[in-house]
Protein backbone atom coordinates (compact mmCIF):
# COMPACT_ATOMS: atom_id res chain seq x y z
CA UNK A 1 0.00 0.00 0.00
CA UNK A 2 1.39 3.38 -0.92
CA UNK A 3 1.99 6.14 1.62
CA UNK A 4 -0.67 8.43 0.11
CA UNK A 5 -3.36 5.74 0.20
CA UNK A 6 -2.48 4.90 3.80
CA UNK A 7 -2.81 8.55 4.90
CA UNK A 8 -6.16 8.88 3.17
CA UNK A 9 -7.54 5.72 4.79
CA UNK A 10 -6.42 6.16 8.34
CA UNK A 11 -5.75 9.84 8.56
CA UNK A 12 -2.75 9.05 10.75
CA UNK A 13 0.85 9.59 9.80
CA UNK A 14 2.91 6.49 8.94
CA UNK A 15 4.40 6.25 12.40
CA UNK A 16 3.64 2.54 12.79
CA UNK A 17 5.47 1.80 9.49
CA UNK A 18 8.58 3.45 10.93
CA UNK A 19 8.21 1.28 14.01
CA UNK A 20 8.02 -1.82 11.81
CA UNK A 21 11.21 -0.75 10.03
CA UNK A 22 12.97 -0.25 13.38
CA UNK A 23 11.79 -3.68 14.48
CA UNK A 24 13.17 -5.24 11.27
CA UNK A 25 16.56 -3.59 11.85
CA UNK A 26 16.55 -4.68 15.49
CA UNK A 27 15.77 -8.32 14.50
CA UNK A 28 18.54 -8.30 11.91
CA UNK A 29 21.05 -7.00 14.50
CA UNK A 30 19.97 -9.61 17.07
CA UNK A 31 20.24 -12.35 14.45
CA UNK A 32 23.73 -11.19 13.41
CA UNK A 33 24.83 -11.02 17.06
CA UNK A 34 23.50 -14.56 17.63
CA UNK A 35 25.45 -15.87 14.64
CA UNK A 36 28.60 -14.19 15.94
CA UNK A 37 28.13 -15.75 19.37
CA UNK A 38 27.58 -19.21 17.85
CA UNK A 39 30.66 -18.86 15.67
CA UNK A 40 32.85 -17.75 18.60
CA UNK A 41 31.39 -20.51 20.83
CA UNK A 42 32.23 -23.12 18.22
CA UNK A 43 35.79 -21.86 17.92
CA UNK A 44 36.30 -21.67 21.68
CA UNK A 45 34.75 -25.02 22.61
CA UNK A 46 35.32 -27.22 19.57
CA UNK A 47 37.13 -30.49 20.28
CA UNK A 48 40.83 -30.15 19.60
CA UNK A 49 42.61 -32.70 17.43
CA UNK A 50 45.20 -34.64 19.37
CA UNK A 51 48.78 -33.73 18.59
CA UNK A 52 50.60 -36.77 17.25
CA UNK A 53 54.32 -37.13 16.79
CA UNK A 54 55.33 -37.34 13.15
CA UNK A 55 55.49 -40.87 11.76
CA UNK A 56 58.99 -42.17 11.20
CA UNK A 57 60.13 -41.86 7.59
CA UNK A 58 59.95 -45.03 5.51
CA UNK A 59 63.32 -46.54 4.82
CA UNK A 60 64.04 -45.83 1.15
CA UNK A 61 66.48 -48.73 0.93
CA UNK A 62 63.78 -51.33 1.63
CA UNK A 63 62.19 -53.12 -1.32
CA UNK A 64 59.02 -55.24 -1.30
CA UNK A 65 60.08 -58.70 -2.48
CA UNK A 66 57.39 -61.22 -3.48
CA UNK A 67 57.69 -64.70 -4.97
CA UNK A 68 56.26 -65.98 -8.25
CA UNK A 69 56.37 -69.08 -10.41
CA UNK A 70 55.15 -70.04 -13.89
CA UNK A 71 51.66 -71.09 -12.76
CA UNK A 72 48.34 -69.60 -13.85
CA UNK A 73 47.76 -67.81 -10.56
CA UNK A 74 51.14 -66.07 -10.50
CA UNK A 75 51.47 -65.21 -14.18
CA UNK A 76 47.88 -64.53 -15.27
CA UNK A 77 47.29 -67.18 -17.91
CA UNK A 78 44.83 -70.02 -18.47
CA UNK A 79 44.42 -72.83 -20.94
CA UNK A 80 42.12 -72.14 -23.88
CA UNK A 81 39.53 -74.68 -25.11
CA UNK A 82 37.98 -75.49 -21.72
CA UNK A 83 41.31 -76.01 -19.98
CA UNK A 84 42.88 -78.36 -22.57
CA UNK A 85 44.34 -75.96 -25.14
CA UNK A 86 47.45 -73.84 -25.20
CA UNK A 87 47.99 -71.12 -22.56
CA UNK A 88 46.56 -67.66 -23.25
CA UNK A 89 46.69 -64.37 -21.32
CA UNK A 90 43.67 -63.81 -19.05
CA UNK A 91 43.84 -60.02 -18.64
CA UNK A 92 45.49 -56.85 -19.88
CA UNK A 93 46.26 -55.73 -23.41
CA UNK A 94 47.29 -59.26 -24.45
CA UNK A 95 44.07 -60.92 -23.16
CA UNK A 96 43.20 -64.01 -25.22
CA UNK A 97 46.52 -64.06 -27.08
CA UNK A 98 48.85 -67.05 -26.80
CA UNK A 99 51.37 -67.02 -23.96
CA UNK A 100 54.62 -68.93 -23.89
CA UNK A 101 54.83 -70.06 -20.27
CA UNK A 102 58.16 -69.32 -18.58
CA UNK A 103 59.35 -66.81 -21.18
CA UNK A 104 60.49 -63.51 -19.61
CA UNK A 105 60.08 -60.04 -21.09
CA UNK A 106 63.75 -60.11 -22.01
CA UNK A 107 63.27 -63.29 -24.04
CA UNK A 108 64.96 -65.79 -21.69
CA UNK A 109 63.35 -68.72 -19.90
CA UNK A 110 62.65 -68.10 -16.20
CA UNK A 111 64.99 -69.95 -13.85
CA UNK A 112 66.45 -69.64 -10.35
CA UNK A 113 67.77 -66.08 -10.12
CA UNK A 114 65.18 -64.52 -12.45
CA UNK A 115 63.81 -61.28 -11.01
CA UNK A 116 60.82 -59.26 -12.25
CA UNK A 117 61.05 -55.54 -11.48
CA UNK A 118 59.94 -52.11 -12.62
CA UNK A 119 62.48 -51.21 -15.34
CA UNK A 120 62.33 -47.53 -14.29
CA UNK A 121 63.77 -48.49 -10.89
CA UNK A 122 65.85 -51.56 -11.77
CA UNK A 123 66.68 -51.71 -15.52
CA UNK A 124 66.98 -55.05 -17.35
CA UNK A 125 70.26 -56.76 -16.59
CA UNK A 126 70.65 -55.28 -13.10
CA UNK A 127 72.14 -57.81 -10.69
CA UNK A 128 70.50 -57.75 -7.25
CA UNK A 129 71.59 -59.27 -3.94
CA UNK A 130 68.40 -60.37 -2.16
CA UNK A 131 68.78 -61.56 1.45
CA UNK A 132 67.40 -65.09 1.89
CA UNK A 133 67.20 -65.71 -1.87
CA UNK A 134 70.66 -65.04 -3.24
CA UNK A 135 71.57 -63.08 -6.34
CA UNK A 136 69.30 -62.50 -9.27
CA UNK A 137 69.18 -60.64 -12.56
CA UNK A 138 66.27 -58.42 -13.64
CA UNK A 139 64.89 -60.12 -16.76
CA UNK A 140 61.15 -59.70 -16.43
CA UNK A 141 58.40 -57.18 -15.69
CA UNK A 142 55.00 -57.75 -14.15
CA UNK A 143 51.62 -56.07 -14.37
CA UNK A 144 51.57 -55.36 -10.63
CA UNK A 145 55.28 -54.59 -10.27
CA UNK A 146 55.55 -50.82 -9.77
CA UNK A 147 58.22 -48.78 -8.00
CA UNK A 148 60.32 -50.43 -5.31
CA UNK A 149 58.80 -53.91 -5.71
CA UNK A 150 60.46 -56.99 -7.17
CA UNK A 151 59.31 -60.57 -7.80
CA UNK A 152 61.75 -63.45 -7.42
CA UNK A 153 61.19 -66.67 -9.37
CA UNK A 154 60.62 -70.10 -7.77
CA UNK A 155 60.14 -73.45 -9.53
CA UNK A 156 56.88 -74.28 -7.70
CA UNK A 157 53.90 -72.31 -6.47
CA UNK A 158 54.31 -73.73 -2.96
CA UNK A 159 57.82 -72.29 -2.69
CA UNK A 160 56.63 -68.92 -4.01
CA UNK A 161 53.74 -68.90 -1.51
CA UNK A 162 56.11 -69.87 1.31
CA UNK A 163 58.32 -66.89 0.41
CA UNK A 164 55.28 -64.57 0.60
CA UNK A 165 55.84 -60.81 0.87
CA UNK A 166 58.95 -59.44 2.53
CA UNK A 167 60.43 -55.99 2.87
CA UNK A 168 64.16 -56.45 2.47
CA UNK A 169 67.27 -54.34 1.97
CA UNK A 170 68.03 -55.30 -1.63
CA UNK A 171 71.42 -54.22 -2.98
CA UNK A 172 72.36 -53.62 -6.58
CA UNK A 173 75.60 -55.39 -7.58
CA UNK A 174 77.88 -53.68 -10.06
CA UNK A 175 78.76 -55.79 -13.10
CA UNK A 176 82.44 -56.34 -13.76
Amino acid sequence: MSVAKHKKRSGKPLRHLKDIRRLEIWCALVFAAGLAVLFLWRIAFSPKKPIRPPSPPKDKSLVLVTGYCNCERCCGWERSWFGFGRPVYTYGAMKGRPKQVGLTARGTMAKKGTVAADPKVFPFGTRLAIPGYGTGVVEDVGGAIKGRHVDVWFPTHEEAARWGRRELAVKSIKSR
